[in-house]
This record gives C-alpha cells, structure tokens and sequence, in this order.
C-alpha cells in the first residue's frame, strides 16, 4: 500500500541528513518496531516520522546529548523543537488532531520543564506548567537565549498549547541510541552477532534514504517491505556467522529412556562418577547436536568435512587438557582426573569454518566422539567399555 505524505514541513532538512548518525539509526528502530502497513520517512515532516495507515502520524526530534542537555529549562533544542512543531500546525503541515509528537534525546538527560511537558495530561496541568514557566522567566535576571522559541510557545492559543502539550512525550532513557535498537533484536539475534547485525540494518535504511534524497524524493520506506528485506538478509548472512539449533529440547522421558539404555557416551560418564544432572544434559546435548548435525547437512548449511575438521579440533583440546590435568594433579584417582578432563570440555565453546555454534553443540560433539570410543574420560576407558 502507498502512502500520502504531505509537502515537506519548512524545518525538515532533507540535504543535512547525509552528515548526521542518528536519524538513521531511529529510522531503523521504527522500522523494526512498526505494524506491517506503516511507512517511515527521514527528514520529511521532521527528523523521523511514522506514518499509520489510518493517517494518523507521529513526529520525532531527535537530539544528540554528548556535548549539552537539549532538555534543560531554557534549552534552545527544547523551544526551537517545539516552536517549529507550532509552526508546522499553524501552517496546517501538520494535523494537530492526528498527530503525536515525540523528543528523543541521548544519552539520558533531565530537565524540570521537560518532565513536567512529559507528564501533562489535562488542561489544568498545562495551564499550571505554563504559568510555572512564566514565573520562572519573570524571576530571571536576563532573558534566556531560547526567548524566541519560547515565545511562540506562550504566545500559542490555549488550545493549541494544550493540545500539543498532551500530545507530548519526551523520552530521554537510552545510553545510546543502539540500545533501544538492540533490545528489538536481542530475542532473535545471538549477542555475538547483535552489533553487526545493527549495522548492517541500518546501512540498509541509509542506503535507502539516501537513494531517495539523491533523487529528489520523500525519503520514505514501507516498514512490510523493509521487514521482508531484512529478514531475508539475516536468513542469508546471519547464518554464515551463527548456525541456529532447530531442535528443541528433548523431554524428560526421552532423556529418562536414553539414560537407561546406557549408551557409550552414559556408560563413560559413568566410569568417572559424573553426578545424574552432569548425565542428563550431555544426553540431551548429544541428542540435539545429533539432530542438528542432520538438519543441518540437508539444508546446506554446512561444507562436507566441516564436522571431521571440528572433531579433529576437538580430539586436540581433548588431548591438551587430559595432559594438562595429569601434570596438575598426578597424585589424584583416574576417577576424579577424568571427570576433571570431562568437565574442562564440557564448557569449552568452539566454532566450526569460523561460525559461532548454539551452545550445546561442543559439549554435544564430545559425547558424539566418546559415545564412538574416539576418546574418553577415565584413562582407561576403552577396557572398561569392552566390559560393561
């Protein structure tokens, strides 16, 4: 579906965006966050805009606060923001009725006045803020930089300053404007992976954007269309650096059944006396690494012998950490010595042709190698297989 965007409002810069960082990066998180059926535009009715399919649309500001607090009492970016917002409606830019308007600032800053234009709800509470500011600037020994934004503020009619003010928010809470970002990807993207991710969505938008304003153009991205772009790019790239599990875990009586059958890899567990909880998660870990190993071959997702190279890499850690213990404590049983060994690559975490792996994986491949004999735990593991 298209969407109608009005002409430009007169404060928007279009040909500044090229030099900025953030309003790329809050185009983006709108982008993520949007119902299918909403657009995003950059630098059209101002900074960012969402804009609903009901036309209804919401403005951002957004405002770097590294050097200054853009939300102090007597901010310039505060009235100048504000003013232009009035400005906007007087010239019926924007629809006072259909339009929400939003200050972003980061990193987090306070000020008296903004939390006060944050929280007013009613008419009665925007008259006391008004009148607060009023007193505060009669108090005022010289007349505050920002005197000109203010006053198109306190000159507005009551009506329009009590119908923008409601619908006001001014959000200050993010150390950066990645994490807003990065909390909208967390529960998808493994953390390894989020920044990269993140640049890469918002090198899409900018490029986008960009395109649009090189050309003379509303720079405005369908959230549908962008959604499908980027979701194609992570199931495309993400998974070059990070192999997903698509296994669930197996239920208890699987694992119970498992157990009891007592399989190679059990029985080596065993021979070391690992506790029951030690058990039960290597037969689950093997039995999903297992599963994943075929999944994963069928998709084409891995290269042949990627698994042999893991393996060989994992008989070398094997190796190294069975001598090592050895050396550390030679006075101590082959039991407690093997468990030791067990427990060091039980956590280790390794990559396969330079991906990342879900974390059951090694473990997984480890109980893969001792459940075939290839290695084991108790230094004389292979005797006390050919008897139990």
């Amino acid at each position: 579906m298209s969407v109608a965007l009005s002409a430009p409002v007169a404060h928007s810069a279009p040909g500044q965006y090229l030099g900025f960082a953030l309003q790329p990066v809050r185009m983006c998180f709108h982008l993520m966050r949007e119902g299918n059926g909403s657009h995003v535009s950059l630098e059209h009715l101002d900074d960012v805009a969402i804009h609903h399919a009901d036309g209804s649309v919401v403005v951002e500001q957004a405002k770097s606060a590294l050097t200054h607090n853009p939300i102090s009492n007597w901010s310039g970016d505060l009235w100048k923001t504000i003013a232009n917002w009035l400005h906007a409606i007087h010239a019926k830019q924007l629809d006072l009725q259909k339009t929400h308007f939003h200050l972003y600032v980061t990193p987090a800053k306070t000020g008296k006045f903004a939390s006060l234009l944050n929280a007013a709800a009613t008419t009665e509470q925007v008259r006391a803020l008004t009148k607060q500011i009023q007193k505060s600037l009669a108090s005022n020994k010289t007349v505050p930089a920002c005197m000109p934004h203010l006053e198109v503020f306190l000159n507005a009619t009551e009506e329009q300053r009590v119908e923008l003010v409601k619908r006001m928010s001014i959000v200050s809470v993010d150390g950066d404007p990645l994490s807003a970002l990065r909390a909208l990807l967390t529960a998808t993207i493994p953390d390894p992976l989020i920044d990269s991710v993140c640049q890469a969505a918002i090198g899409m938008v900018k490029e986008r954007a960009d395109k649009c304003i090189r050309n003379n153009e509303p720079a405005v991205i369908n959230v549908t269309d962008f959604k499908k772009m980027f979701h194609a790019f992570v199931q495309q790239n993400n998974l070059s650096g990070y192999l997903s599990s698509f296994t669930p875990k197996p239920g208890d009586e699987v694992l119970e059944q498992t157990l009891r059958g007592r399989p190679g890899f059990v029985r080596q567990l065993q021979f070391v006396e690992t506790s029951m909880q030690e058990q039960l998660r290597a037969v689950s870990d093997f039995l999903r690494t297992s599963a994943d190993k075929a999944d994963w071959a069928e998709l084409g997702l891995v290269f042949d012998g990627s698994f042999s190279d893991l393996d060989d890499t994992l008989l070398r850690h094997h190796s190294a950490l069975q001598g090592e213990v050895n050396d550390l404590y030679p006075t101590q049983s082959d039991i407690v010595r093997g468990r030791t060994v067990y427990r060091r690559c039980s956590v280790l975490q390794l990559p396969m042709d330079g991906r990342a792996l879900p974390g059951h994986f090694t473990h997984g491949c480890f109980n893969t190698l001792a459940d075939d004999g290839v290695l084991g735990w108790h230094p004389h593991y292979k005797e006390l297989l050919d008897k139990s």
